[in-house]
């Protein structure tokens, strides 16, 4: 499966898209999906929504003026919840291991109340050398004004299973945040499923793709039919 590619960013095909679920949840009633809390929350008939996104947490090797960067985290803050300070993101990715990760994909699927959800932190781990190493990182503080995220947010419905986006680092200048996807339809279907054999229950024929919306982070696409 072939995702985008931006400025020498090579693209990436489905066996690198990887074969395990890693999944966080911190508050705001995000809960990792697992079939049983799936049915628990009314499964089609639900209330809630689920959303399903894909991170690369592998070292990015010359990447802009640094010798590597890595992505480590990436938070997002439902719309409305009036979040401040250093109050837990809504739902977050993290890179918890402590071995070095793959080249590849990690899929992520969360059970959330429906709504807008915000970009609302990362962070990047940059080092020009085994010695000079630092980070580049941003949190709702700086990126969040009157309930709007300057780098973007999705949206999800009731009911819905929503897929808004592959997340991987970019070098294309200051290491920063990317956002990729399927080009077409196949290989939207494609990604399907090889999700749908990670997560037992999840219901990947009601899938939408609705990408994270981002002027910064990525450019605005839609599948076409």
């Amino acid at each position: 499966m072939n995702i985008t590619a931006r400025m020498g960013v090579v693209a990436m095909t489905v066996a690198a898209l990887g074969l395990g679920v890693a999944q966080e949840a911190r508050s705001g009633g995000v809960t990792p999906f697992t079939r049983k809390a799936y049915e628990a929350a009314g499964g089609a008939a639900s209330s809630k929504g689920v959303v399903l996104i894909s991170a690369n947490w592998a070292r990015r090797w010359k990447c802009g003026a640094f010798q590597n960067a890595q992505l480590q985290s990436l938070g997002f803050d439902r719309a409305g919840t009036g979040k401040s300070g250093s109050e837990p993101v809504d739902l977050l990715l993290e890179d918890d291991s402590l071995l070095p990760a793959s080249a590849r994909f990690v899929n992520f699927a969360f059970i959330v109340e429906p709504g807008e959800y915000l970009f609302s932190s990362y962070r990047i781990k940059a080092a020009k050398s085994l010695s000079e190493v630092g980070a580049f990182a941003s949190d709702r503080g700086t990126l969040i004004t009157d309930d709007v995220s300057k780098a973007g947010s999705f949206r999800v419905g009731a009911g819905e299973v929503v897929y808004v986006g592959h997340f991987a680092v970019d070098c294309a200048s200051t290491p920063m945040p990317w956002r990729f996807f399927p080009q077409d339809r196949a290989a939207f279907q494609s990604y399907l499923s090889g999700v749908a054999k990670e997560i037992d229950g999840l219901p990947v024929d009601r899938a939408t793709f609705r990408l994270f919306k981002t002027e910064i982070l990525g450019t605005d696409f839609e599948l076409p039919e």
